[in-house]
């Protein structure tokens, strides 16, 4: 016969790694729910008006704001009339004159690079769009979209980061 001993147990983790793990698949649906619920989405997909600079100095920066501030009246009736192209065409033949610079204008597909606004994130992508180049075209750009007209700011706006959870215990206890 076998004489008898003491069984002696290995502590109980297994509770709290099962509780751990418990946690980590709550955190993992509730992201998942969030990335599903709260997808950007990109509001302007009608036609793009783009101005791009010459380069980043100021001059050319000035000479940018300038020529979109003189273009502007002139999308207004593009985006009721796109028979305006000539007057445009027009436009920016004067104005390439005025500035001694080459100012180019296309249209057709045009890819657009990704731009954070102030309603989210805007994907990088290919849009019907209207194009003015000023000379080489390697400086910042502003564009706007016309169709829905909904034009961005040239500065993104820096915005104090926000806790969701912080947040929304606020708003719950707040009442």
């Amino acid at each position: 016969m076998l004489p008898d001993y003491e069984i002696k147990r290995a502590p109980r983790i297994s509770k709290q790694i099962d509780a751990i793990i418990f946690f980590v698949w709550m955190l993992l649906l509730i992201q998942f729910c969030l990335f599903i619920l709260f997808q950007p989405t990109d509001q302007a997909d009608g036609l793009r008006f783009r101005l791009i600079a010459n380069s980043n100095t100021i001059e050319d920066q000035q000479i940018k704001k300038e020529v979109k501030n003189s273009i502007e009246p002139l999308l207004v009736q593009y985006q009721n009339n796109p028979q305006i192209y000539t007057k445009l065409e027009q436009a920016v033949d004067k104005l390439s004159e005025k500035y001694e610079k080459d100012i180019s204008l296309s249209t057709g597909l045009t890819l657009f690079p990704p731009k954070a606004w102030n309603q989210g994130i805007t994907a990088q992508n290919y849009v019907e769009s209207v194009v003015i180049t000023i000379g080489s075209g390697r400086g910042d750009n502003w564009w706007c979209a016309l169709f829905p007209k909904v034009c961005y700011k040239e500065e993104v706006v820096e915005e104090k980061p926000k806790f969701w959870v912080w947040e929304w215990l606020k708003k719950k206890f707040s009442t």
